[in-house]
């Protein structure tokens, strides 16, 4: 069976984390390998989520090997506003317009996407590169089961419930940074540490349910797994 190999540019050491630890052994039964490398210079935290900055990382993936694909995986609220395509959504919400999640990361990836394959066309950008853009950031993922991320977290149910009732699915909490999932965690149990209990709730969780609660992510998954079929044109 034919495999395929993926290299993801993280936001920080939760998402490299869920990654290397959830994400890659459920894809790894599909013959898909997965790597995670935080943005920026080795050792670096993460954060500071630039453009330029980004597409640096990717590029250096995409002339690493020919037969690797690479991919990202960023919160929409931490990247930077100058992100191309972040002042097209700002400017339709200032206008009047709701946009549901998906919409916002539609627009995101595929100026991301433009942007990348116009810098790196000759690595082959256009078939190799699959943007990513966390909605609104990872801990949305761990609202896919109420039950599990009240247990996990110490949290009463009633106050992640109605948490999850005020919105359509999980990835639509929300662009706000005062209100985004990470900071009602931290307000409801102020010892939610990101990296150790994203990890544990999300495996606790499992792939499967994020899929299926969280619309976004589970089109990003379906992305990388058809890659198999498709194969590299080089």
């Amino acid at each position: 069976m034919n495999s395929i190999e993926i290299y993801i540019v993280v936001e920080g050491p939760t998402e490299q984390t869920f990654v290397r630890d959830v994400l890659a052994p459920e894809l790894a039964n599909k013959n898909i390998f997965l790597q995670a490398s935080v943005i920026g210079k080795p050792g670096h935290k993460g954060g500071d989520i630039r453009f330029g900055r980004a597409a640096k990382d990717i590029g250096n993936f995409l002339k690493l090997r020919k037969d690797i694909y690479v991919s990202t995986m960023f919160d929409f609220f931490r990247i930077d506003p100058d992100w191309p395509g972040k002042k097209e959504i700002q400017g339709k919400i200032r206008g009047g317009r709701t946009l549901p999640a998906v919409k916002k990361a539609e627009i995101l990836e595929g100026k991301t996407y433009n942007g990348i394959v116009k810098q790196f066309s000759q690595y082959n950008a256009a078939t190799r590169f699959i943007p990513y853009i966390e909605m609104h950031e990872f801990e949305a993922l761990l609202f896919s089961d109420g039950d599990i991320l009240a247990e996990k977290t110490g949290i009463k149910k009633a106050e992640i419930k109605k948490v999850i009732e005020a919105y359509d699915n999980p990835e639509e909490i929300n662009d706000d940074p005062e209100k985004a999932p990470s900071k009602r965690l931290e307000k409801l149990n102020v010892g939610y540490r990101k990296v150790a209990m994203g990890k544990i709730i999300s495996e606790a969780i499992g792939i499967q349910t994020i899929r299926k609660q969280c619309p976004h992510f589970n089109s990003w998954l379906t992305t990388l797994e058809q890659l198999k079929e498709q194969g590299i044109t080089k």
